[in-house]
């Protein structure tokens, strides 16, 4: 490598391809529901057809666990079946508050769930890409987790997918902020960067030396139910009248600009799956934590639906049959030597 290659692997004229996955909580159901027709419909685990998983939030609990190779079947279930768990940790004083002064969850019941999914794994045993984007409250900068897949890329191998899964979904609001060890406390990636696909783009072409002009994304979302105001509405509010729509209103603006700028880098190397509510569906999915046999309804069949328009589209089909090259990591348990082919 010379002097001025600042990439962690060799230049090469191939297809890239990126999984971006968006946040939105008990949403989050929708996205693997799409990605449970996918994979059922490429035959393999559907990390084996991406050079980078990229997730925030309930996103990132699903790119995490196809990482781990776990069927997209079983990421379904772990909304649909464990979702009230998830979501299901309030005390009595909990739900009187209601998250004005205490979150609204204990991040017990979250945890209960991932422990049972990622156990002790860490980063550094994953044997496929992946960045995570959290906020870290001691800096108040952001923090993007990732596999060893550059040199400088040192200690975030030794990070728990479990802790990186907690820190990433620690909505404000929703769950408890979550402190990693020595590297500070986190809050919902979701913040920074509710749809990861620039942040994907920017780590293959700043970091994995991937040509711009082959990368291409596929990004799943959660449903847009989009942060709006009532004709109605005043608009003199302090922290009571913002309350939680505060946090609506970043994640929807930001994953509207994030789209329009992927648009606009990519073109038709860009794809995105995701669905406008409808007025009446609002009324089931309206919040990020609402579990409900309505709003898994809604979910479910938005979320088939929208697998099976993907899958008839012709420009989804770019992304069939690829196969990634084997990723290079320079520290861990899959790390690979300067003499080690890829």
């Amino acid at each position: 490598m010379t002097s001025l290659e600042t990439s962690s692997e060799a230049s090469v004229s191939r297809p890239f391809h990126i999984l971006a996955l968006s946040g939105g909580g008990f949403r989050g159901l929708y996205a693997a529901t799409v990605l449970k027709c996918l994979e059922a419909s490429l035959g393999a685990p559907l990390a084996r057809s991406f050079d980078l998983l990229c997730g925030t939030s309930a996103g990132a609990l699903l790119a995490l666990g196809l990482a781990c190779e776990i069927p997209a079947a079983d990421l379904q279930s772990m909304f649909e079946v464990d979702g009230k768990r998830i979501f299901g940790s309030r005390s009595w004083l909990r739900r009187l508050l209601n998250g004005y002064i205490f979150a609204k969850h204990s991040a017990a019941g979250l945890r209960s769930v991932l422990r049972d999914r990622f156990g002790e794994t860490t980063i550094g045993e994953l044997r496929h890409r992946i960045l995570v984007p959290t906020v870290n409250y001691v800096s108040g900068k952001s923090q993007i987790f990732k596999t060893p897949h550059a040199k400088n890329f040192e200690m975030d191998h030794r990070v728990s997918v479990l802790d990186i899964a907690l820190a990433t979904t620690a909505a404000p609001t929703y769950f408890p902020l979550h402190r990693i060890g020595d590297n500070g406390v986190f809050a919902d990636g979701g913040l920074v960067a509710n749809s990861p696909g620039l942040f994907g783009w920017h780590e293959a072409v700043r970091f994995l030396n991937a040509a711009p002009e082959d990368v291409r994304v596929l990004a799943v979302g959660t449903m847009t139910v989009g942060a709006t105001i009532r004709g109605a509405a005043g608009y003199d509010r302090g922290i009571l009248g913002w309350g939680k729509k505060l946090f609506d209103l970043v994640i929807s603006a930001q994953e509207s600009s994030t789209d329009a700028m992927l648009r606009h880098i990519l073109s038709d190397r860009y794809y995105r799956i995701d669905d406008l509510a409808t007025p009446q569906q609002c009324r089931d999915i309206s919040t990020l934590d609402r579990v409900s046999a309505a709003s898994t309804r809604v979910l479910k069949d938005r979320g088939t639906l929208a697998a099976q328009r993907a899958l008839g589209d012709l420009q989804f089909a770019s992304f069939r049959g690829h196969t990634p090259k084997s990723p290079k990591f320079f520290y861990g348990p899959n790390k690979k030597s300067e003499d080690t082919p890829c």
